[in-house]
Parts: structure tokens; C-alpha cells; sequence
């Protein structure tokens, strides 16, 4: 009963919010992907509840295949734009920073499926609920130049390792967990899944991941991008955690 009665109480909040905030003009600068909202408070809270996040979800990667995030991708670049995903991440959620890194995580995925090697047979389990198309769409206009030494495939596969890292760094308090579970996946990928190797591009990425979340943790409007301009040369040498672990 007292459940139902904040959840009906943060509803009333949030649509209150919601009715007086002005439409933004269509003519709005890009600029404005870059800025983080003031919400009121509690409002965050409304995002754990699951038909909000689902949509949070969808919307989250519809903004990755509109034009305004192709034209960020063109003006800005790719780092800058990966600014842009977790702040409207955060925008969606009301600056719940632990629920926009995971919508970042999800919204970053580059596979529809991903496949289990089990005896005598491989087993798929769906990823996106995003048609061919959409998905399609969206993998193009994933940001592929992260780092200086990106290969010329690109990059766009580290984007949900370091989204990810960072979502368990903030959920744990702590950057040991989320590097432990990397690791493991890791280790374990080129053995149980299809296609997956043990990649130490991976690996590095999930450290700077978790050294986002570490930051997000002290200051949520930190942004990606400042993690992922280290010189190359000490993104190859992941294994040591500062802070004390946390």
C-alpha cells in the first residue's frame, strides 16, 4: 500500500514537471545535446519503474538512429558524440546516473543476438527488439573512432564494454566487481559464445569504464569523452586501480 501510494505521488510529480517545461523549438542547436537538465527532485526515481525504463529504452535508440546524433556524429566527432548518449541518458532518466549508464549499455549493443556454444548445437537469444532495419540504422551511426589506435574496423564494439564497466562500478560503489566481471567474461567468451574471443582491447576498455564510473560516482556530469583521450600508451597497461578500489 505505502508502494502504491509514492509511486502514485512520484507520477503526480513528474507529470506536474513534464506540463511546465516549455517544447523546444526545432531549431535548437546541437549544442543543446551537450547540456544536462536540473530536474526536480526525487523525479529520478520514477525511472526505475519498468514501462518508464522499457521506453527510456526505445528512446534511447531511436536518438542513436536520428539525424540530429549523425549530424553531432559530423560536427563534433566520435568521442564527443559518445558525450551525447550518456547526457541524453541522463535527460531521459532525470539524472539517475545508474539507470543511464545501463540505457547507454543497452542502446550501444552492435549484435541482435548473441549465441551460446552448447553441445551438438548453438543457441541464440535475441539482444534488441529493434526491426533489421532499425537495428541496421542504429550500427551505422554508432561512434567507431574512440580511441588513437582504433583499428580500421573501428570501434563501436567498445562502447557497450565501457557503458557496461562503468553501470557496475556505480551499482557496486566499486570499480573491483565490474573489472572482476569483465575479466571473467573475458575469459570465458571465446570458450561459451559464438564468434567471442578474449580481446585486451576489451579488457582496457572495461578499466577506463570503471574509471568513468569511479568519477560519475563523485560527479555524474563528468563526460565519456575524458576518459577516452589517455594516451594509447597507458590504456595498454589496465591492470592497476587507483582510489583505493573504489
Amino acid at each position: 500500500m505505502r508502494f502504491a501510494i509514492l509511486t502514485i505521488f512520484l507520477f503526480s510529480v513528474i507529470c506536474q514537471e513534464v506540463q511546465s517545461q516549455p517544447e523546444q523549438p526545432a531549431s535548437d542547436s546541437l549544442s543543446s545535446y551537450f547540456t544536462f537538465d536540473d530536474p526536480s527532485p526525487l523525479s529520478c526515481l520514477i525511472t526505475w519503474l519498468p514501462p518508464v525504463f522499457i521506453q527510456h529504452g526505445i528512446e534511447m535508440k531511436s536518438f542513436i538512429r536520428s539525424r540530429a546524433f549523425r549530424n553531432i556524429r559530423k560536427v563534433y566527432g566520435d568521442r564527443k558524440s559518445i558525450d551525447a548518449i550518456y547526457i541524453h541518458a541522463m535527460q531521459l532518466t532525470d539524472n539517475n546516473t545508474a539507470v543511464a549508464l545501463f540505457l547507454s549499455t543497452i542502446s550501444t549493443f552492435d549484435h541482435r543476438t548473441v549465441g551460446f556454444k552448447i553441445p551438438l548445437m548453438n543457441l541464440f537469444f535475441p539482444l534488441s527488439n529493434e526491426s533489421e532495419e532499425e537495428f541496421d540504422r542504429r550500427l551505422r551511426h554508432l561512434p567507431v573512432r574512440l580511441y588513437d589506435d582504433t583499428p580500421p574496423e573501428g570501434d563501436r564494439d567498445k562502447l557497450q564494454h565501457f557503458f557496461g564497466s562503468a553501470f557496475l562500478t556505480v551499482l557496486f560503489e566499486s570499480a573491483h566487481p565490474a573489472v572482476r566481471i569483465g575479466d571473467f567474461i573475458e575469459v570465458g567468451e571465446d570458450a561459451v559464445i559464438v564468434g567471442g574471443v578474449d580481446d585486451i582491447r576489451d579488457r582496457r576498455t572495461n578499466r577506463l569504464g570503471s574509471r568513468f564510473g569511479r568519477a560519475v560516482l563523485d560527479d555524474n556530469h563528468r563526460l565519456p569523452s575524458e576518459f577516452f583521450r589517455i594516451p594509447a600508451e597507458k590504456n595498454s597497461m589496465p591492470d592497476t586501480l587507483d582510489h583505493g578500489g573504489k
